[in-house]
């Protein structure tokens, strides 16, 4: 495979990756892998196939107020392809912007234009590129060399970068100081665009600064320290990155009151939907909706805010896990700790829905499990209200959890709600996923056909419990029954989910 050949499928794997990614995360119906395949030659399918596979696997885990944070899984993802693809740069730089994945989809006019503004630079090995502390003083394309990025309050080597890499960008997009420290660890030959010249192509060519949002959005959150940490946000200071999904990063904050107990969620809106109207009214929809629930099973809002060029929604953090991770980890429950559970997930989904709430996206994700026995319901980021406008005719949710009518339209009842309570239950009596490993069309059609009363010989339960979830797994909408009033009345505080810190 040629070079350019190699740059060009490695991008294109890239820029697939992440529209499924979107695609699924916000719901939007797509017909399994297949359509997205078609896109590349055959001999990359595998690849692209693997990325896919992962993507939708990850995207089907944790809520991001809790969830553990697969950093070395995004990293090595990134590295693969980077080692498969990657080519060194030829000889003289005319074309090092277009061989640049970052630029890749600018016009050639402002291709041409960052060519005629970039300046080679070379940093001999121990040069200090960008000063933690310090705004930078550009954007650096690096062709030739290495360098490492490094925390000086701690000494932490947070990553290193080579050829093809672009730095410098949060600064600019943002305004902030650098977070980290840029030292060459080998000789750098690198193309500089001055401050003054990034303000002036920016005026000229507003899609740059789009490119570099990409840029910002694809690496927030890919460590646990990135380049937010450490900062002040608002009247938060984020200390660790949680999680990152489709639409938000997640950070465990502290407040700037000193309180020692006081940290929160820190929800951001990812930087590449800055210039998207709808994925930003979706962000504040969530804040609206949390304001006005209040309720022990529904996670507490406390406020929402814009900064460093995007939303950020606060949100209390949970000190426990979500039910995903710990079906994962423990396999199916008992009966009693799954009514203990699910009395409470009914307890927050009636107070939601007499408050004309539709949740949309219930699953163990979407689950918090604090230490203290209480469950919390996350993540109304696809809620809408009873009899609201549809979502431009959309279906929004995830497809292993959602009725036969959600695949058709976003125009839901509560009814879509309890099919997905009743999916849920069935995974924490057996620890499996009832609809899993299909694509979208499949699903639908296994679903809209499904007779839940042959699955029972598989449920180790009580007869009340195995017809709670024949009912909330009817197919048809108008037949589909669950009681959430009997249901709450189960509510308990769930104990032994999470096994001592000191035992062996």
């Amino acid at each position: 495979m040629e070079p350019e050949t190699r740059i060009h499928w490695a991008t294109q794997v890239a820029i697939i990756r992440q529209r499924f990614e979107e695609a699924y995360r916000s719901g939007e119906t797509f017909n399994g892998f297949e359509p997205w395949l078609k896109a590349v030659p055959e001999h990359i399918r595998p690849l692209l196939l693997e990325e896919l596979e992962t993507c939708q696997l990850d995207s089907n885990t944790a809520s991001p107020e809790t969830s553990e944070l697969s950093a070395d899984g995004i990293l090595d993802q990134q590295n693969r392809a980077r080692d498969f693809f990657y080519a060194a740069p030829a000889e003289g730089t005319d074309d090092a912007v277009n061989r640049c994945p970052t630029f890749r989809g600018l016009n050639r006019n402002a291709v041409k234009d960052l060519n005629q503004n970039f300046v080679q630079q070379s940093f001999p090995s121990g040069t200090e590129i960008l000063s933690q502390g310090q705004a930078a003083s550009g954007l650096y394309l690096i062709l030739e060399g290495s360098v490492d990025i490094v925390n000086t309050s701690t000494g932490e080597r947070i990553d290193c970068d080579g050829a093809g890499s672009v730095l410098g960008e949060m600064s600019l997009l943002t305004g902030a100081t650098c977070s980290a420290q840029v030292v060459a660890t080998a000789d750098v030959q690198a193309m500089v665009l001055s401050t003054d010249g990034y303000k002036q192509l920016i005026e000229k060519h507003p899609e740059l600064e789009i490119a570099l949002s990409q840029l910002v959005s694809d690496r927030l959150g890919g460590r646990k320290h990135d380049a937010l940490c450490g900062k002040t946000i608002g009247n938060y200071e984020p200390i660790y990155c949680i999680s990152r999904g489709g639409m938000g990063v997640v950070y465990e904050a502290r407040h700037r009151s000193g309180e020692p107990c006081d940290h929160v969620a820190l929800k951001m809106l990812r930087h590449r939907f800055i210039y998207d109207d709808q994925v930003q009214n979706r962000f504040a929809q969530e804040a609206s909706l949390l304001e006005d629930l209040v309720h022990p099973n529904i996670v507490r809002f406390r406020e929402h805010f814009v900064a460093f060029r995007t939303r950020f929604l606060v949100l209390d953090l949970c000190d426990g896990s979500d039910l995903h991770h710990l079906l994962r980890k423990g396999g199916p429950m008992d009966e009693p700790t799954a009514r203990a559970i699910l009395g409470q997930i009914a307890d927050g989904l009636r107070y939601a829905h007499d408050n004309r709430v539709i949740h949309r996206d219930l699953k163990p994700g979407n689950v918090l499990v604090g230490r203290d026995g209480r469950i919390q319901l996350t993540d109304f980021g696809l809620s809408k209200l009873i009899e609201s406008e549809t979502l431009e005719g959309k279906a929004v949710g995830t497809p292993a959890y959602m009725p036969p009518e959600q695949f058709r339209t976003s125009k839901v009842g509560p009814a879509c709600d309890w099919y997905a309570m009743g999916c849920l239950a069935y995974e924490m009596m057996t620890g499996q996923i009832l609809f899993n490993g299909q694509n979208w069309m499949e699903m639908f059609e296994r679903k809209k056909n499904f007779q839940p009363s042959e699955q029972w010989l598989k449920l180790n339960c009580s007869h009340e419990l195995k017809e709670l979830i024949q009912g909330a797994l009817e197919p048809d909408e108008a037949k589909r029954r669950l009681d959430l009033d009997t249901i709450a009345d189960w509510a308990e505080e769930v104990t032994g989910l999470f096994p001592s810190e000191t035992s062996e």
